[in-house]
């Protein structure tokens, strides 16, 4: 169940500012994906741009549809579609699909199982609703990617000597990367709390064990529910993109449209920002991305996209409610709250 990239000469190109060093270390990227392929393109496009190693990204395709999505057997306003030839073909990025459909707390298991299985003493793993861009208004300039490889760098220093950390955080976890020996000790997240309160109850455990989950550094990273238009010509300058059209413009573009701080990026940014504030105070929640799409019913493997919606948020808060006998009545800081791992199932009594 795994789908590697195809073919050699991959698009678009990588501004020549942001391209990763060809000696470099391995650096695993997982972005899991359950629902709306646009969000996800613009997502990868932005790690690509911004100098991720194109092999190194892999994206989970926790649809649950088994192989419909490879045989092109989804509609593309099904919410489970995801285009495998665009990013395996075009982008040249992996799929890995998970065998059938996984919770939040059970994709975390399964990236440290993969992990564990290709001996990664590290990985990271991202959100598919974030903007990526470098810090091109800084100078001296330094690549999105560049960033990434000096945190890693102090972060394997760290771990080799000894120091106990458990997670690097990348505004807070939209981008994270996880020190898989810490772990084996931590233990797995809780799959009985499937949605929100499972990262209080693994990252509170974190902290009760004595690890760190330290914030860093390395450029934009947006939360957003919505995707800009025309994505590749937006994240990559004109001179390094051969469009699926031919550009008839390109003969208009100036040398500043292909260095760090263009209009094109500035004008990028601002929108991200102003996509990110509209998930902010969006009255309908902050996750209506999820529901953009609704086709696909009927369609082989597929969830009923309107059912699929009710089921997710009662079995949310069905985990919120466990998360709470687990605990007991509090907060999701648990760590500040002094609870310690003797308190864990304190109150739970047996039949």
């Amino acid at each position: 169940m795994y789908f590697p990239a195809q073919g050699n000469n991959f698009f678009p190109l990588v501004a020549s500012y942001n391209e990763p060093p060809r000696h470099r270390p391995k650096t695993p990227l997982f972005i899991p994906f359950t629902r709306n392929n646009a969000m996800m393109r613009q997502t990868v496009l932005g790690y690509i741009a911004s100098g991720w190693p194109r092999e190194d990204i892999i994206i989970v395709d926790n649809s649950g549809t088994a192989d419909a999505n490879n045989l092109k057997l989804l509609s593309h306003d099904n919410p489970f579609f995801l285009d495998y030839d665009l990013f395996r073909y075009r982008y040249g990025v992996s799929i890995l699909q998970t065998s059938v459909l996984l919770n939040f707390a059970q994709i975390q298991n399964f990236l440290m199982r993969v992990a564990m299985a290709r001996h990664w003493p590290y990985y990271f793993w991202s959100h598919m609703d974030v903007g990526i861009l470098s810090h091109e208004e800084e100078t001296p300039y330094t690549s999105f990617y560049e960033r990434i490889l000096k945190v890693l760098d102090e972060a394997e220093s760290s771990r080799i000597s000894g120091k106990k950390w458990a997670a690097k955080f990348f505004n807070f976890d939209y981008l994270t990367l996880i020190n898989v020996e810490a772990w084996r000790h931590i233990g797995t997240w809780d799959v009985f709390i499937p949605y929100y309160a499972t990262d209080c109850d693994a990252y509170g455990r974190v902290k009760m064990l004595g690890y760190s989950i330290d914030g860093v550094h390395a450029g934009h990273i947006w939360d957003v529910n919505n995707f800009v238009d025309d994505p590749e010509s937006r994240f990559f300058p004109p001179a390094s993109q051969p469009s699926l059209e031919k550009d008839k413009d390109s003969a208009n573009h100036t040398s500043e449209d292909n260095a760090p701080n263009s209009a094109r990026f500035q004008a990028l940014r601002e929108e991200l920002q102003k996509i990110q504030d509209a998930k902010n105070s969006d009255s309908k929640g902050r996750n209506t991305w999820q529901n953009m799409q609704k086709g696909g019913k009927g369609e082989p493997w597929t969830y009923d996209p309107a059912g699929f919606q009710v089921a997710w948020w009662e079995m949310a808060e069905d985990g919120r409610k466990l998360f709470r006998h687990k605990w007991g009545d509090g907060g999701c800081d648990l760590f500040e709250e002094k609870k310690t791992i003797e308190d864990m199932w304190k109150d739970a009594k047996d039949d």
